[in-house]
């Protein structure tokens, strides 16, 4: 970490202002991580976690393709040089427009029987014959019980009774299946047998509805630890053995791309959200550090603590994801402190509403006005996700810090 705080230390001494910095070596590391546990998969990057286009070069460099859940996400991924075949485009709710914009720029996911209807009427006023994908609602979900009611995809039981229809769309094939169900995982189990029943599924669709599949997208769900004291890792070397094995039992049957969206595994601990201390106060016995940009800088964080003021512990029974994941999800650090002397402050925000904290009650090293403060894991949903223009303020800045 020496080495990127003095990389955070030269920006703040340059720039003064807050910003997120994002460690090329780290992205990397992660990259790595899954292609040498995962040889028989494709890897799609999810642009939504960050879409900073230096970091979507470098993915795009390093052989990944593109899980892209807007139309604009689709052009980032195609600006970036990735062809058709490697952007798969996914989301519900898609209008005439956006399909008539990418539907020479990606493989198209569609969302419901409506959007089949939509994207066979455009392929046929433009005399094409595309390939797409359909994202399905299984009958299962993550801990092998019975699927649930979703605003994603088509009802898994619903497919068998729309055999007519599927034959009736004249200009476009259902050549691929889309399932995600549940992100952040960390039981190398779960996921496995996830996807043992996603493979019963493109089997049955095989079988039962005559579809020649090109390629089965099993969605994200490789978990972070984000909880030191709470979570363990996710046993990926584990989880890379048990499912290469699975995939030489099933690709004579299914000879077809396998594909996982990596979610925010490659991107998350690669970045840090950086703002300057303005003030310091004292209320009533709590001891305030101000800083410039709050939760109009990184949300999450205050999202966090939020749910925590309001909610007993023990009933956030699960994470709201991407807002969520857990109350100790981040650290704070102050680089500049007095490590000698440590006190328990609230670090909150410069915005005139009082859900404006960042973290409540916190052991940390002094602090002076001028120092900056250092937020952990924001490499993902965090910048695009956060309100950045609340009030007016300006923007944080973005830096990307090459290997080199």
């Amino acid at each position: 970490m020496d080495k990127k705080l003095k990389n955070i230390k030269g920006l703040m001494a340059k720039h003064e202002t807050s910003f997120y910095v994002y460690f090329e070596g780290i992205i990397k590391r992660q990259i790595d991580i899954l292609l040498d546990n995962f040889p028989q998969f494709e890897f799609l990057y999810s642009i939504k976690t960050n879409p900073f286009q230096p970091i979507v070069d470098y993915v795009v460099s390093k052989g990944l393709g593109a899980d892209a859940a807007s139309a604009k996400e689709v052009f980032i991924s195609h600006e970036a040089g990735l062809p058709y075949e490697k952007i798969l485009y996914s989301t519900p709710g898609k209008t005439r427009k956006d399909i008539e914009r990418t539907i020479d720029k990606a493989i198209i996911i569609a969302d419901s029987y409506n959007e089949l209807i939509l994207i066979n009427s455009i392929a046929k006023n433009l005399n094409t014959n595309i390939k797409v994908g359909l994202r399905v609602n299984p009958d299962f979900n993550m801990d092998g019980e019975k699927g649930i009611s979703s605003k994603f995809g088509v009802d898994e039981s619903t497919l068998i009774n729309h055999r007519e229809f599927f034959k009736s769309l004249t200009n476009i094939k259902i050549a691929g299946l889309h399932i995600h169900i549940k992100s952040q995982v960390l039981d190398y189990m779960k996921l496995y047998q996830y996807y043992e029943n996603i493979f019963k599924l493109a089997e049955y669709c095989k079988d039962k509805l005559n579809w020649d599949i090109d390629f089965i997208n099993f969605g994200g769900g490789l978990g972070l630890v984000y909880s030191l004291t709470n979570d363990a890792p996710l046993d990926i070397k584990t989880l890379g053995y048990k499912c290469n094995d699975l995939i030489e039992k099933c690709k004579n049957k299914l000879k077809a791309r396998f594909i996982i969206e990596t979610g925010r595994f490659v991107i998350c601990e690669a970045g840090y959200y950086v703002t300057p201390i303005t003030d310091i106060k004292e209320s009533m016995g709590t001891k305030y550090l101000i800083v410039e940009k709050g939760l109009n800088g990184f949300l999450r964080p205050s999202i966090a603590e939020l749910l925590a003021s309001n909610i007993p512990e023990m009933e956030i029974k699960k994470s709201i994801e991407p807002l969520y994941t857990v109350k100790d999800a981040f650290e704070f650090l102050i680089p500049e402190g007095d490590a000698n002397i440590f006190e328990k402050v609230s670090i909150v925000g410069s915005l005139c509403t009082a859900t404006d904290i960042m973290v409540k009650d916190l052991l940390v090293p002094k602090a002076d006005i001028g120092d900056y403060i250092v937020v952990t894991k924001a490499g993902s949903y965090s910048y695009s996700l956060s309100p950045l223009l609340f009030a007016g303020h300006e923007l944080p800045l973005q830096f990307y810090i090459k290997q080199d």
